[in-house]
């Protein structure tokens, strides 16, 4: 282990430990009911955490095995992390079952397409494509969570908490690791080690944040919002709602249209 270096063993070591913290808060506050996706993702994380330290410490930083079952246990990880995206958009668009089938279909075709994509053209070894296919993947999930917020914010649907916090988490450990990975496809072999450091710390920042946010029970029930003034609800509240409704039921109206076809 010597070869990995005491700040990445020591990186590694925190990132267990609140992987642990957080799956614990995530059944002691019952939070694992409201978000099983995202549940299994971090116990996943945890997983392939521990089995990828005890893979390096057995066959060597520098073993061809070693990198092939850490890099099996990341391409899981990632699945993993997808759906848990998509079961946070699941709850922030709940009551707009129609908006919500587009988008879940939207974010799954277009992870599957840049995914393949770009494992087919990100290089000639195996861990180039592999790379680069880890790279678009999460490019994928930060353009998601971006459009997530703007679709939010158009039709003022306030996303809750712990949701807000949860999507930041995730854009900000995905953001990271687009730009990390497109660093390290140029300098592989001389970054690999400090790559290995920075991705746990961003991923660190992110357990902080998540652990931070599900510190508390998921609501049922949304607390009362600041509102404003009764005039400028009156006036631009119909129209929003009006316009949220007619896109809602025509995403309905098209989802049901091949299965009403003889």
């Amino acid at each position: 282990m010597a070869d990995i270096g005491i700040l990445v063993s020591v990186a590694w070591a925190l990132c267990v430990v609140f992987e642990v913290c957080l799956v614990a808060i995530l059944f002691y506050r019952r939070n694992d009911r409201r978000f099983p996706g995202f549940t299994a993702y971090i116990a996943a994380a945890l997983v392939g955490s521990v089995s990828a330290f005890v893979a390096y410490k057995h066959w060597g930083y520098k073993s061809k095995l070693a990198y092939e079952v850490s890099w099996s246990l990341q391409a899981a990880v990632t699945v993993l992390r997808t759906l848990a995206v998509m079961e946070l958009c699941r709850h922030v668009l709940a009551r707009y079952r129609g908006i919500w089938l587009l988008i879940s279909r939207l974010l799954a075709a277009t992870f599957v397409m840049v995914a393949i994509a770009a494992a087919a053209i990100g290089g000639r070894s195996a861990g180039q494509r592999v790379l680069s296919a880890d790279r678009a993947a999460n490019l994928a999930l930060a353009v998601a969570i971006v459009g997530l917020f703007v679709f939010a914010r158009y039709y003022q649907v306030q996303p809750r908490e712990p949701m807000r916090s949860m999507a930041v988490g995730f854009f900000l450990y995905s953001c990271f690791v687009v730009l990390n990975n497109t660093i390290l496809a140029t300098v592989f072999d001389r970054f690999a080690p400090f790559w290995n450091f920075l991705s746990m710390l961003a991923f660190l920042s992110s357990l902080l944040v998540w652990c931070w946010a599900l510190r508390r029970p998921f609501a049922e029930t949304a607390s009362a919002p600041n509102m404003l003034p009764a005039g400028i609800y009156q006036a631009f509240s119909p129209e929003v709602n009006l316009r949220l409704r007619r896109l809602n039921e025509r995403l309905r109206q098209l989802s049901k249209q091949p299965a009403e076809r003889p």
